[in-house]
C-alpha cells in the first residue's frame, strides 16, 4: 500500500491540529517585543523574543479589534502602548500561521503589572548603577547659577511642552535666551535623541539646561529611564532642570538632574522664579542703597544748614571784630601821629640845645679843645708831661703845640 502523501495545507491542518491538541488553551508567555508592526487596519504583527536566548522567537498577532481593547486596558493601567523593546507577559492561543508555516501566537491579553513590574526593576538596576559610580548625584554637585538667563532647551519642537516653556518663559518679561535642540521624546531614536541633544548643549554658552516633554504612560517616558540619558544628564557641565510631565513616578533622568519637576511649566516657572528672586534682591538693595543715600542726603543739609547759621553768626561776630580792629588801628595810627609829633618836637628842643652846647658854639665863645695826637681829649693840665705833643682847637682852626713846661 502506497504512503499517502500530503498538500502543503493539508500538512499545516495536520500540524495545526496537533499544536492544538499539545496546547489546547490559552498560554501565558513573556517576552521582549521585537518588531513590532500595525497595519492600516490596526492589526499587530511582532516577535516575542526569549530575553535570555535571544535566537529563540515566536510570532504574535493580534486583530485591530483585539489591539483596541488591549490598548485601552495598558494606557489604563498607566503603561502606555505596545512597543518594540519592551518585556511584556501575554496570554494567546498557539496556532500554525498557514501562509508562513510557522508557529504562531495570537494575542488575547496582556498584563500591565508585569510590564510595569520590568520597567521599575530596570530603572532600578539603572539607579543602582550610575549610584555606585557617583554618577547619580554628579549634576547635583554644580552650583546652581544665581541668574539663569541663558538656557539650553532640549524638547520636541512645536510640541505643547515646548510651546507651554516658552510660554511661561515670556510672561514676566525677562530677556531669556533660549538655545532650542530637537530631539525624540519617545520612540525607537529617542534615547539616541536626548543623548546627543544634551551633549550638543554641554558644548553651549548656557546657564542651564531644561528637558521638557509632556506628559505620557510608563512606556512613553522609558527613554528617561534609560542609562544612556541618565549618563549623558550626569556628565553635563551645568545643571540640568526637568519638566518631563509625570506626576507620580520619576525616571532616572530626574534623579540626575540638579533640579526635578513635574512639567515643562513647572520647570520654567522655577527659572523665572529664580531670576525674580534675584531681581527683588537688587530692587531691594536699590531700595536700601537709596533710602541710605537719601537719609545721608538729609543729614547732610541738616549739618549744613547748621553750619551756614553757625557761620552766618561767625560771620556776624568776625565783622564786630574787623569794626574793632579797624576803630583800633584808626586809634593806633592816631595815636603813634600824635607820639610821632611829641617826639619830634622834643627832639627839635633836643637839637637847638645841643645846637647851643656843641663844641662850635663853645670854641666861638672863646673856648679852646685841647686833644692828643690819638684824637683822645685832655681835660686837665695834670694829664700832660714836658715834650707831649697837642692840638688846639680854636673857633677859627687849629694849632700844635709842644709843652714845654708845666
Amino acid at each position: 500500500m502506497a504512503e499517502a502523501t500530503l498538500t502543503v495545507a493539508g500538512l499545516l491542518d495536520t500540524l495545526d491540529a496537533a499544536v492544538g491538541s499539545a496546547v489546547p488553551r490559552p498560554v501565558w508567555v513573556r517576552g521582549e517585543v521585537s518588531g513590532f508592526q500595525r497595519t492600516s487596519h490596526g492589526a499587530a504583527f511582532f516577535r516575542l523574543v526569549d530575553p535570555e536566548r535571544t535566537d529563540n522567537a515566536i510570532e504574535v498577532a493580534a486583530s485591530g479589534r483585539m489591539m483596541m481593547t488591549l490598548t485601552h486596558a495598558l494606557e489604563s493601567a498607566g503603561v502606555g502602548g505596545l512597543r518594540s523593546g519592551i518585556e511584556v507577559r501575554v496570554r494567546a492561543t498557539v496556532g500554525v500561521r498557514h501562509n508562513r508555516g510557522h508557529i504562531q501566537l495570537s494575542l488575547l491579553e496582556v498584563d500591565p503589572s508585569f510590564t510595569a513590574g520590568r520597567l521599575a526593576l530596570d530603572r532600578d538596576d539603572v539607579l543602582r548603577r550610575l549610584a555606585s559610580d557617583g554618577s547619580l548625584a554628579a549634576n547635583k554637585r554644580l552650583e546652581l547659577p544665581t541668574v539663569p538667563l541663558r538656557i539650553g532647551l532640549v524638547t520636541s519642537r512645536g510640541s505643547a511642552a515646548h510651546a507651554d516653556f516658552l510660554h511661561q518663559l515670556r510672561r514676566p518679561g525677562y530677556r531669556f535666551s533660549v538655545r532650542t535642540v530637537q530631539a525624540a521624546m519617545q520612540g525607537d531614536r529617542a534615547v539616541a535623541n536626548l543623548v546627543q541633544a544634551l551633549k550638543r548643549l554641554g558644548t553651549e554658552d548656557v546657564d542651564v539646561v531644561a528637558v521638557v516633554r509632556g506628559g505620557g504612560s510608563k512606556l512613553d517616558l522609558a527613554s528617561f529611564d534609560s542609562e544612556e540619558v541618565g549618563r549623558a544628564v550626569a556628565a553635563m557641565p551645568v545643571p540640568v532642570i526637568t519638566g518631563i510631565g509625570h506626576e507620580t513616578d520619576r525616571t532616572v533622568a530626574d534623579e540626575a538632574a540638579a533640579v526635578s519637576l513635574k512639567t515643562p511649566t513647572a520647570a520654567a516657572e522655577w527659572i523665572v522664579a529664580r531670576v525674580a528672586d534675584y531681581a527683588a534682591r537688587v530692587d531691594t538693595a536699590t531700595h536700601t542703597i537709596r533710602d541710605a543715600a537719601r537719609s545721608a542726603w538729609n543729614g547732610a543739609v541738616v549739618r549744613l544748614d547748621h553750619s551756614a547759621s553757625q557761620l552766618a553768626g561767625t560771620r556776624t561776630v568776625l565783622r564786630r571784630q574787623m569794626d574793632a580792629i579797624d576803630l583800633l588801628e584808626q586809634r593806633v595810627i592816631e595815636g603813634s601821629r600824635t607820639g610821632l609829633k611829641r617826639h619830634r618836637d622834643r627832639l627839635s628842643v633836643l637839637a637847638e640845645m645841643f645846637a647851643a652846647i656843641g663844641v662850635g658854639p663853645t670854641l666861638r665863645r672863646g673856648f679852646a679843645l685841647v686833644t692828643r695826637p690819638d684824637g683822645s681829649v685832655v681835660r686837665s693840665a695834670g694829664e700832660l708831661g714836658t715834650g707831649d705833643q697837642v692840638t688846639v682847637r680854636l673857633a677859627d682852626g687849629s694849632v700844635t703845640v709842644v709843652v714845654e713846661e708845666r
